[in-house]
């Protein structure tokens, strides 16, 4: 496991060195057929697109990489980004206080620890549903091109949460490409599923 865990943080390593560097000779973007081979990623291969996009959605959720366009195709470093690769972010956080920001984490862990422990994780229906019009609300604001294809993804999801249908194998497989292209509406929906998987 400690092996799987050290190759994650190789690839992270990798990618926001690759963008970090890249950047120089693309007007500061830098575009995923050249970020994908530093990364020793197939730039063609299904599983490795995957890959890819995990960890540009980490770096982006960390505020050290925005998307320019298509999804993940073209990024680029913010200042924060930057001051992580030159090793400036880790002196100031370790002398400063840490800040999050959150709207809805159900059962989340929060701090620096590497251990924890969770209890007593619940859902309930009306905390689900206004998560789900919070993922509506964000579809106006970013969805573009994807606006339509993210309305009936959480159409779908709607009605699976609204009336306890079993999620069946592959019924929401052909929203596959829209999650990844906006990896925003992974955690609400995987939730909404958490929530019905375990009957709340």
């Amino acid at each position: 496991m400690a092996s799987e865990f050290d190759d994650i943080r190789a690839l992270r390593e990798q990618f926001i060195r690759a963008v970090y560097d890249i950047r120089h000779s693309h007007a500061g973007m830098a575009m995923a057929p050249d970020i994908k081979p530093r990364m020793s990623l197939d730039p063609t291969g299904v599983d490795d697109d995957n890959r890819f996009v995990d960890v540009a959605q980490y770096y982006e959720q960390l505020g050290f990489i925005r998307r320019v366009a298509d999804g993940y195709g073209v990024v680029s470093i913010t200042a924060r980004g930057i001051q992580y690769v030159e090793g400036d972010l880790q002196q100031q956080q370790s002398s400063g206080n840490v800040t999050y920001k959150v709207q809805n984490a159900y059962g989340s862990i929060f701090g620096t620890q590497q251990h924890a422990e969770m209890s007593n994780v619940s859902f309930d229906f009306n905390t689900v549903e206004a998560e789900l019009d919070e993922v509506e609300e964000e579809i106006e604001r970013r969805g573009g091109r994807d606006a339509a294809e993210l309305r009936q993804l959480i159409a779908e999801v709607r009605t699976l949460h609204q009336n306890g249908e079993l999620l069946d194998k592959g019924r929401l497989a052909r929203f596959l490409g829209v999650i990844q292209r906006n990896g925003w509406v992974a955690g609400p929906v995987a939730g909404t599923l958490l929530s019905i998987v375990t009957g709340a």
